[in-house]
């Protein structure tokens, strides 16, 4: 997939440790309800293939992501998949039957490089929470998780180029985090849950130099 910087994909830091001297991470959301994080195999087809379902009802909901079309599979996995992608579930197995997905399937993200060459040590992350499990606490104990798994993947700084103007959920759960407010991109998004108005846009910085 083209982006600004041409269509190839941009080499990764190299790594402070292996994944899995960090994953599976454990985690107790808000409710109560054990869960667990871990490395999204791409081979374990039906959870891609509900994964690229949660993405294009994401994208059809036309509030949070600027793309405005739903993906087909193969610019799906390009786009989520293609550096490292994780999966947040309930319990401690992550399901590999279409009918477990969507009662253990509580969200999902991925961190690539934001920028190319003497910048590629900045990441860019993206995340989705199934709607039916909204309000639980599944975004925020994946963003707590963020910095750990970006700074062993090998980055020094995460940033959220298009935190739209209107989304309080993260607007308040990236300062708890330590991200600071990079700048505004004003008038950014058409969005559909404004219709009758340009929305704006935050960015969101963390360094994670001063975290080391």
């Amino acid at each position: 997939m083209s982006s600004a910087y041409g269509g190839s994909l941009i080499p990764k830091p190299i790594p402070k440790a292996p994944m899995s001297s960090i994953l599976p991470m454990a985690k107790t959301l808000r409710n109560g309800m054990a869960s667990s994080l871990h490395s999204i195999d791409p081979n374990n087809t039906a959870l891609v293939d509900y994964l690229h379902q949660l993405f294009n009802l994401e994208l059809e909901d036309g509030s949070t992501y600027p793309q405005e079309d739903p993906l087909d599979r193969q610019a799906f996995v390009a786009y989520f998949l293609s550096y490292d992608a994780f999966v947040l579930v309930k319990g401690d197995t992550v399901p590999d039957q279409a009918n477990e997905m969507q009662d253990n399937i509580l969200g999902t993200f991925y961190v690539k490089p934001n920028y190319p060459g003497r910048c590629s040590h900045i990441c860019n992350a993206g995340f989705v929470t199934s709607s039916i499990h909204r309000g639980n606490g599944a975004g925020v104990a994946m963003g707590e998780s963020l910095t750990l798994i970006a700074t062993t993947l090998g980055y020094k700084g995460i940033v959220f180029n298009l935190v739209f103007a209107n989304n309080t959920a993260s607007l308040k759960i990236w300062p708890k985090l330590g991200f600071n407010q990079a700048g505004v991109i004003p008038k950014a998004a058409r969005l559909k849950n404004s219709p009758d108005q340009l929305v704006d846009a935050i960015i969101f910085h963390k360094d994670l130099t001063e975290d080391a």
